[in-house]
């Protein structure tokens, strides 16, 4: 009895020596720097939440009111890869951004699925930043998902100047703080034809059912590129997972517990939303996809300085086969 009671005990003081603990600010993680591609006057962007390679359409989220953590064989997140990194190459994008890809951990087989798109698209650069490093998630508690290590990606076919990690605001309560990510959006620089262009990466909070968290941080993104922008020397573009609902006019009968809409008040008027209505780009995790019953909502797409000029926005359509999300790809100009 009394080993049981001291493994019990060890439980709180493994989780708390094992956290993972970034600075406020760091480097990213550079993969590779060295490629150039010409561009012309019209450039894309495409974000993704690749659903860790784990969440195609057969499966189900505990944190979604589900029962499973993903796909449960190496297998199926491998077929999953596979098929992401097919339809990423198939966009052809100038830009990307990723969310939810894995370096390693259980959860993903220790497939390093950053590794195997810079393989993949040899002509591009890669920097990437974690938002959660964790040697062991107990939950749920029948089939644990165990270690993860993840986070968020920018893929360029011109080189980076500089890219960082910038903490988002916004303490995690106990125990959720060793298990949940710890939010960030990479901030990357790119010279491009006499200007700045700062591309920020983001992936806000999930899950927070009053949305304060989530709204702290989309707050603190839109008040740090409000800061940033020089219509004279930059461009800006914010794009990813916002967790948050882009359409305004949308009126939902029956949503997640967690789901809100973006606070459009609150986006700087030097800055516009460009997002597309015409397909759902996420789908909900309480069950497996059946086309109408799940909930669906467009909650990923961009934010742009207005000094830009959007030519398109586009959902792709993929039917959450591999990804609980759709890709998005913004079509944009600088104005002149």
């Amino acid at each position: 009895a009394i080993v049981f009671i001291l493994i019990l005990a060890s439980f709180p003081l493994f989780f708390f020596l094992t956290e993972y603990k970034p600075d406020e600010i760091e480097e990213a993680i550079k993969y590779r720097n060295n490629r150039e591609i010409e561009f012309k006057n019209t450039y894309t962007i495409t974000t993704f939440n690749i659903g860790f390679c784990g969440l195609d359409r057969a499966q189900d989220f505990f944190l979604d009111g589900g029962h499973g953590a993903g796909a449960k064989t190496r297998e199926e997140r491998f077929d999953n890869l596979l098929a992401i990194t097919s339809i990423i190459e198939s966009l052809n994008s100038d830009f990307y951004v990723f969310q939810e890809i894995d370096t390693h951990g259980s959860r993903s087989s220790d497939i390093n699925q950053v590794e195997h798109i810079a393989s993949e698209m040899p002509n591009h650069n890669l920097y990437f930043a974690y938002n959660i490093k964790s040697k062991w998630i107990p939950f749920p508690l029948m089939h644990p998902m165990g270690s993860v290590y993840s986070g968020i990606l920018t893929i360029s076919k011109i080189p980076f100047s500089d890219s960082k990690r910038i903490a988002l605001k916004g303490d995690l309560p106990l125990p959720n703080r060793f298990f949940l990510p710890k939010r960030c959006m990479q901030v990357s620089t790119f010279e491009l034809k006499g200007k700045t262009l700062y591309i920020i990466n983001v992936h806000l909070s999930a899950y927070d059912k009053q949305s304060s968290l989530r709204f702290k941080q989309f707050q603190q993104v839109m008040n740090y590129a409000e800061k940033l922008y020089n219509p004279k020397q930059n461009h800006i573009i914010i794009g990813g997972d916002f967790n948050m609902g882009f359409d305004p006019n949308i009126v939902y009968d029956h949503h997640p517990s967690w789901f809100s809409k973006m606070p459009f008040e609150t986006v700087p008027k030097s800055f516009k939303t460009a997002y597309d209505t015409g397909v759902n780009t996420m789908r909900s995790n309480n069950q497996p996809y059946i086309k109408t019953v799940n909930f669906e909502a467009v909650i990923d797409g961009f934010i742009v300085s207005d000094n830009l000029k959007i030519i398109d926005v586009k959902n792709h359509d993929y039917e959450f086969e591999h990804s609980d999300h759709n890709p998005v790809t913004l079509t944009f100009q600088s104005k002149r």
